[in-house]
């Protein structure tokens, strides 16, 4: 009797085991998964494989550019009756543009220019709007601000700043250019990942609770396959911070989709078998066995 209590105690324990490891697992992988926006790399040529014409080009103009002054040419576009005051007023402002530092940190934007280049605005022919570039370093795509890509934070910090400076005066600005493009795509894939990681969630929920009829249940399928994806995605950012693999938007949202859905597809499986062997066992415990 003895042996056979003991015997049956196993499974228990092994089942607590690995709900513990599981646990430890989710709690370092978590962290590092939202960390998979810090190595993409979403630039042309991320998107297109290493024999393409297009990335071959682009790694010989590499080595044609001086790393030292390698520019991100972004550009400050002024729309409205830019007359000799506001004019001015607009030189005065990139005068101390540099100097300003970037909200939630102590670092000032002159750390991403390229010294040596002043900041003049031209204006139009016809006075109604003028042109400022602003030469940022292309080191700046690749470099981290707070754990998140630098360059949104620049651009956006650039935009919000230029709204509060010169909407009152009437001119409408706006940030473009090479730097300006590149931040829009590191924010459009982003919300992309953002959205179709909770939209197949939202879906995962829905199917599980109609299959599992349950409350509660369906959150135990629900936090493996959210643990798989994290470990998953832990697995990823290693091996693209070494640069073994690319990782770029599309392909961070691809894992999300697979992962959830081969978890979700084992979880409903899994319940089928389980519903069948039922039919052949009074025990729960036997069938799920």
């Amino acid at each position: 009797m003895k042996r056979r209590s003991i015997k049956g105690r196993k499974p228990l324990w092994i089942a607590i085991i690995a709900i513990v490891a599981w646990l430890g697992i989710s709690s370092v992988a978590g962290p590092t998964f939202g960390k998979l926006s810090t190595v993409q790399e979403n630039d042309n040529s991320g998107f297109l494989p290493d024999n393409a014409e297009s990335t071959k080009t682009a790694k010989v103009t590499v080595k044609f550019a001086d790393s030292a002054n390698d520019q991100l040419p972004t550009l400050l576009l002024f729309l409205g009756e830019v007359d000799v005051t506001k004019l001015g007023a607009i030189n005065q402002y990139l005068a101390t543009l540099p100097n300003k530092k970037i909200p939630g940190t102590e670092i000032s934007l002159s750390e991403y220019i390229i010294p040596g280049s002043p900041l003049v605005a031209f204006p139009s022919q016809d006075g109604k709007a003028a042109l400022a570039n602003i030469p940022l370093n292309s080191k700046v795509a690749t470099e981290n601000i707070d754990d998140k890509p630098a360059l949104p934070k620049i651009i956006k910090f650039i935009r919000t700043d230029l709204t509060a400076n010169f909407e009152k005066l009437g001119v409408a600005t706006n940030v473009t250019g090479f730097g300006g493009i590149l931040a829009d795509l590191f924010g459009a894939f982003g919300s992309i990942d953002s959205s179709l990681l909770l939209t197949t969630l939202g879906v995962v929920s829905i199917i599980l609770i109609v299959v599992y009829r349950s409350p509660f249940l369906w959150l135990l399928p629900l936090f493996s396959a959210v643990t798989a994806l994290s470990l998953a995605g832990t697995i990823i950012f290693y091996l693209a911070k070494a640069n073994v693999i690319d990782l770029n938007g599309q392909s961070q949202g691809i894992l999300s989709v697979l992962v959830l859905g081969a978890a979700t597809d084992y979880a409903l499986l899994l319940i089928s078998r389980y519903r069948e062997e039922l039919h052949h066992h009074d025990s729960r415990f036997e069938s799920m066995k």
